[in-house]
C-alpha cells in the first residue's frame, strides 16, 4: 500500500525533446516494481531534458562538447560501473523476475530487487545510446555500439532480443527548464549590501564580500538560473539544496569573500561564509555544505556539469 501511495504521489516528468530510444522490459507486476520503474523513468527524462538544455544554451562548440563528454565519461560512466558492481555483488539475474526463463524463485523480495536494479541497468545503457545518438557532432571519441556498452560495463553482449527499442513518437512538452523557468531579469535588482536585518553571528555584507560588483553579477546569475527569487529567497525546489551547497563551495574556491575581518582582526572561516549566505537567502544548508566538504569527488562532479559555475570569474 505504501508503494501504491508513493506511485500516486510521484510527479511525472515529461520529455521536452523527442527521445530516440526506450526500454523494453517485462511488465511490472506489483506496486513496488511499478513505483521504482516510474521513478527511474522520471529521473531519466529529467536528465535528458537537463542535458539538452545545457547543450542548447552553451555559448560555443567547445562548451557543447564539454557537456556531452562529461555526460558520457563522468555521469553515465560512473553510474554504469556502480550498477554493474551491485549486480555482481548481489548476483542479480533475469531468472529472478522474467518468467520466460522458467519458474521464478520463491524469494519475492529478491526478485523485486533484481527487477528494479536490472531495469536501471538497461535504462542507463539506453541513456548512453541516447546521448551518442542525439549529439554525434559533439562526441570526442568513436561512439560505442549497444554490444560495446554491455561488454564494457557488464562483460556480456546485448540481450537478444534487445531491451533497447526505437522510441515511439510522442507529444513533446513545451520547452522549459527542468526547474521553473527563470523570471525576467528586469524583476531582479542586485543589491550590493545586506538585504536582511542584523543577526547574531552573521558577518555584515561589507565585511565579508570582497568585490561587491562581482558578487552582484553572480547573484543575477543565481536569479536567472532559478535559485533565488526577486526577494533574495532561496527557491528550494526538489534537489536544489545540494546544488546550492555546491555553489557555496565554488564561490569560496573562486575567492568571492575576504580572508579576515579587521575590527577585530579575525580569520573568516568557511562556516562564517555559509552562515552569511544562508541568512542572505533564508535557508539552512549546514548539512549539505558539510557533506560536500567530506566528498570532494561529488562536489567536483556537480561543478564540472555546470558550465556557468566553472566559468565564473575570480572574485
Amino acid at each position: 500500500m505504501k508503494f501504491k501511495q508513493d506511485l500516486n504521489d510521484l510527479k511525472k516528468a515529461f520529455y521536452q525533446v523527442q527521445p530516440q530510444f526506450e526500454v523494453s522490459f517485462p511488465k511490472a507486476l506489483n506496486n513496488k516494481r511499478k513505483y521504482f520503474q516510474a521513478l527511474i523513468d522520471s529521473e531519466a527524462t529529467e536528465y535528458l531534458n537537463h542535458l539538452h538544455k545545457q547543450v542548447n544554451e552553451s555559448i560555443n562548440a567547445n562548451a557543447k562538447k564539454y557537456h556531452v563528454h562529461m555526460a558520457l565519461t563522468r555521469t553515465l560512466n560512473e553510474k554504469l560501473r556502480e550498477i554493474a558492481q551491485v549486480i555482481q555483488e548481489q548476483n542479480y539475474s533475469p531468472e529472478q523476475y522474467d518468467p520466460k526463463f522458467g519458474t521464478l524463485q520463491t524469494n519475492t523480495s529478491t526478485n523485486d530487487e533484481a527487477f528494479i536494479i536490472c531495469y536501471l541497468k538497461h535504462q542507463l545503457v539506453r541513456l548512453y545510446m541516447e546521448v551518442q545518438e542525439c549529439f554525434p557532432d559533439q562526441l570526442k571519441e568513436e561512439p560505442l555500439t549497444e554490444d560495446d556498452i554491455y561488454l564494457t560495463y557488464f562483460n556480456h553482449t546485448a540481450p537478444n532480443p534487445s531491451h533497447i527499442a526505437e522510441a515511439v513518437q510522442i507529444q513533446v512538452a513545451s520547452p522549459s527548464a527542468p526547474r521553473p523557468a527563470p523570471q525576467p531579469s528586469k524583476l531582479f535588482k542586485a543589491i550590493s549590501g545586506d538585504v536582511r536585518n542584523d543577526a547574531k553571528g552573521i558577518l555584515p555584507y561589507e565585511t565579508i564580500i570582497k568585490t561587491p560588483t562581482r558578487f552582484a553579477s553572480f547573484e543575477e546569475s543565481l536569479f536567472q538560473n532559478g535559485y533565488i527569487d526577486e526577494n533574495y529567497n532561496f527557491t528550494d525546489k526538489h534537489g536544489m539544496k545540494n546544488e546550492f551547497a555546491a555553489i557555496y563551495h565554488q564561490l569560496i574556491k573562486k575567492g568571492y569573500f575576504n580572508a579576515r575581518t579587521f575590527q577585530p582582526m579575525k580569520a573568516i572561516k568557511d562556516v562564517d561564509i555559509r552562515k552569511f549566505l544562508d541568512h542572505r537567502y533564508q535557508t539552512n544548508l549546514d548539512k549539505q555544505f558539510r557533506n560536500y566538504r567530506q566528498n570532494a569527488e561529488a562536489l567536483a562532479e556537480y561543478i564540472d556539469s555546470q558550465y556557468w559555475l566553472t566559468s565564473l570569474p575570480l572574485g
